[in-house]
């Protein structure tokens, strides 16, 4: 039974619900399955530059050696995961280059909320359930909701995208009626600047609400069941109503974080190196494994010997690189979950709803219905055999005939049914009877 406060000492315990095996697993798959998008995503960008498809504003990457797949998946290996990601965020700015580099972010960003919204929703769930109603869930659980739910989850990330898109295209409309001569410059600059700066402030005020609650639009639709506009802006509502709290939540989430990521990381380096050290023990001087570097900028392992020993200490290499992910899960994991901690509190402190109360599915409140309908209606029948006994006294002639009636009832409470019948048969002749003996 875990120990709920209902206040910030919860979140001291989030790395603990965010070590959950399933929740790993699926922060695993989130991890691999976003470097493959980058190193896909860098690979399709090189090859649409290189053939004039794609040109950027700020730099070239048609012809360049130093950004390409092999390069992410280099700087992976060497341990330079945030170099790796300074090389890929120019992709996600989709105003970088010209209309083709537009459409190619607006298509990465969407592949990348994909990814997230399934994995998080997931996240999210398995933390609502173990949080607000010490459940242990399952996976399947978790899954059958995000798989009902998967719009909601999407669109609400993407909303905030559809109305900083709306604003800055009311913007550029500006700028199409000032490209007519003399008139369009001078209605730009007097009734058009207001607007102007509303459609600003607009885009910046949902950027950054937008970002600050982006950990906890997952643990909305999780907890809630709701939209994903709702969601949405619940989200926002709670980071500007409870801003204080909000603030306070995430830094000690943050300092919490940090700490475990580091720890995390920590422990899996060193699971690399006995790896690597234990196992080089054996190797003959003439034989190569792995070439293990620890540099000032992280930690690199390389493939070593050639053909088919080169094929294997490649691979070898690949597979202690899902050691490297795990710490990367785990860190995706906790983010998830301690934001679903920070929603639940914030939600308490704003709407003033209870913790427990989450968001079931109708299919399994059909099945409850259904299991208490039978016991309900068992009941009704020995209801309708006590009428005709209820009935019986009324039949019955004088206080002579009670007597066998008495001896009777034993067998009629065993017997009810087949017994009834007989008994008002008896009744005809008895009345009879009465004339004869006066005779």
């Amino acid at each position: 039974m875990r120990k709920r406060t209902g206040d910030w000492r919860d979140l001291l315990s989030a790395y603990d619900l965010a070590l959950e095996g399933n929740k790993v697993c699926v922060g695993l798959v989130a991890v691999v399955v976003t470097v493959l998008v980058m190193a896909a995503a860098v690979f399709l960008y090189g090859v649409c530059a290189g053939a004039g498809l794609l040109t950027a504003a700020t730099w070239e990457l048609s012809g360049s050696t130093e950004f390409s797949a092999l390069h992410v998946f280099t700087l992976l290996v060497m341990g330079q995961g945030f170099e790796m990601l300074g090389t890929f965020l120019p992709l996600l700015n989709p105003i970088a280059g010209g209309l083709g580099h537009f459409i190619f972010s607006l298509l990465l960003w969407a592949a990348l909320f994909w990814i997230w919204s399934g994995t998080g929703g997931i996240i999210s769930r398995l933390a609502v359930l173990e949080y607000a109603r010490d459940d242990l869930p399952t996976l399947g659980d978790a899954r059958q909701l995000v798989r009902s739910k998967r719009g909601s989850y999407m669109l609400a990330l993407v909303w905030p995208l559809i109305v900083i898109a709306f604003c800055a295209a009311l913007n550029a409309l500006g700028g199409l009626v000032a490209s007519v001569p003399y008139v369009g410059r001078v209605l730009l600059v007097f009734p058009g600047y207001p607007l102007l700066v509303i459609s600003a402030v607009g885009i910046v005020f949902v950027a950054v609400v937008s970002v600050l609650g982006f950990g906890i639009i997952m643990p909305a639709v999780s907890a809630s069941g709701r939209g994903g506009l709702e969601s949405w802006i619940t989200a926002c509502s709670y980071v500007l109503y409870g801003l204080r709290r909000f603030v306070c939540y995430t830094v000690v989430a943050g300092i919490i974080g940090i700490i475990a990521a580091v720890v995390a990381w920590a422990l899996g380096e060193f699971l690399i190196y006995v790896i690597y050290k234990t196992v080089n023990i054996g190797f003959l001087p003439s034989m190569a494994w792995l070439d293990y570097e620890a540099g000032e900028t992280g930690i690199a392992l390389y493939s070593a010997g050639t053909g088919w020993n080169g094929f294997f200490s490649t691979l070898m290499v690949a597979l202690l690189m899902i050691i490297r992910a795990v710490p990367a899960a785990y860190v995706f994991s906790y983010f998830f979950t301690a934001n679903t901690v920070v929603f639940f509190l914030l939600r308490k402190e704003v709407d003033n709803v209870e913790i427990d109360e989450v968001y079931e599915e109708e299919e399994g409140e059909e099945e409850v219905e259904g299991l208490v309908e039978p016991a309900a209606a068992a009941p009704a029948e020995p209801e309708a055999e006590e009428k005709p006994a209820e009935e019986e006294p009324a039949e019955e002639p004088g206080g002579e005939e009670q007597a066998p009636e008495e001896e009777e009832a034993p067998e009629a409470e065993e017997e009810a049914p087949p017994k009834r019948k007989p008994r008002r048969k008896k009744s005809t002749p008895r009345k009879s009877s009465k004339p004869k003996e006066e005779g």
